[in-house]
């Protein structure tokens, strides 16, 4: 398949473990007015996107240090829950006051049915290609019915884009693409809008 492919190295192919890379670097990531600036600018827009209504009970699907429900909180929402594999960004979102768990987003840490939406940033870039149908139904598995979710991650190329969307749809669930400044590599966004039948 053709299109766009990312040239530079990313910590995905560098380190390959997002557990030892914020393990090193996860200090850095916290303290960085740069990240904090683009995570909130990327959640706010996940939100405009997917437009809970404030009472939702809305999961961070590896939540880092917290920056999103950070932004959730703002926002007004009261049930927020949260995971990342990362323990030490789990510390950090805990002194935060936030309700987190170390988790896998193969395995998802909560039952069933939990939540009426999850947003997920930055996070989905993280799973090798054979994972990502386990991914998919673990997401479909903790959204209740017509639960909704949006994934903003960073594909090596639009043949990534297209095998994790194709993985959610197999999972059951409505999957529609937006990639903004789809032409620019440096500002491209993608974003998978979710949702449960």
């Amino acid at each position: 398949m053709k299109g766009w492919r990312v040239k530079r190295e990313r910590p995905e192919e560098t380190v390959g473990d997002a557990v030892k890379y914020y393990a090193e670097t996860g200090k850095h990531y916290a303290e960085s007015n740069a990240y904090r600036r683009i995570q909130r600018d990327i959640t706010l827009r996940s939100l405009m996107l997917l437009l809970p209504p404030l009472t939702a009970r809305v999961l961070d699907a590896g939540c880092g240090n917290g920056f999103s429900m950070e932004i959730l909180r703002e926002a007004g929402y009261k049930r927020i829950r949260g995971f990342d594999i990362s323990p030490e960004m789990i510390e950090e979102a805990k002194k935060k006051k936030f309700e987190v768990k170390v988790g896998d987003l193969r395995k998802i840490p909560y039952p069933a049915r939990s939540f009426d939406a999850i947003i997920s940033v930055s996070a989905l870039q993280w799973v090798k290609a054979e994972q990502m149908p386990s991914v998919a139904r673990e997401f479909r598995r903790v959204l209740v019915s017509k639960g909704k979710a949006v994934v903003q991650f960073y594909p090596k190329s639009e043949e990534d884009l297209m095998h994790a969307a194709r993985c959610f749809k197999h999972a059951g669930l409505r999957t529609a693409i937006i990639t903004e400044n789809a032409d620019n590599p440096r500002k491209r966004r993608v974003f998978l809008l979710l949702s449960r039948a």
